[in-house]
């Protein structure tokens, strides 16, 4: 039991510290935003916002350069409110992911995402349009 309370304890003092490490790099990261500690944010080259209410599960990789290419201006990689993004998902460059978006296990973004909207896939694509009730 003890050694259940302490390991609960490094997972959310690393995930302070990560988040903390992220902000100090530049990365905008707005309210109630989740980012699992075994998620990967590229912070080198490029500029990553992330929205308000956002969820990034582990395994998850958004990438603001591509690294073989050389950019001479660099890309804006932008999640908007309210997105959840699934395990092992990987974010290209460039990218804007529209408010309330889903991204599911194992997709690779490439393209733009629109609000309301689960993708899925490699390369991702639209699998269905959500109804959001206000």
């Amino acid at each position: 039991m003890i050694i259940k309370i302490i390991y609960n304890r490094i997972v959310i003092l690393t995930f302070y510290l990560k988040t903390f490490f992220y902000k100090m790099m530049g990365i905008k990261i707005g309210k109630k935003s989740y980012i699992s500690p075994l998620a990967y944010i590229d912070t080198r080259r490029g500029k990553i916002i992330i929205g308000n209410n956002v969820h990034i599960a582990s395994g998850s990789f958004i990438l603001s350069h591509t690294g073989f290419i050389p950019q001479k201006i660099p890309k804006v990689t932008i999640i908007k409110d309210n997105v959840r993004i699934f395990v092992n998902s990987v974010i290209l460059p460039g990218v804007v992911i529209g408010e309330n978006s889903i991204i599911g296990a194992g997709s690779v973004v490439m393209k733009d995402v629109p609000p309301n909207t689960v993708v899925m896939g490699n390369p991702a694509r639209v699998i269905k349009w959500m109804d959001i009730k206000e």
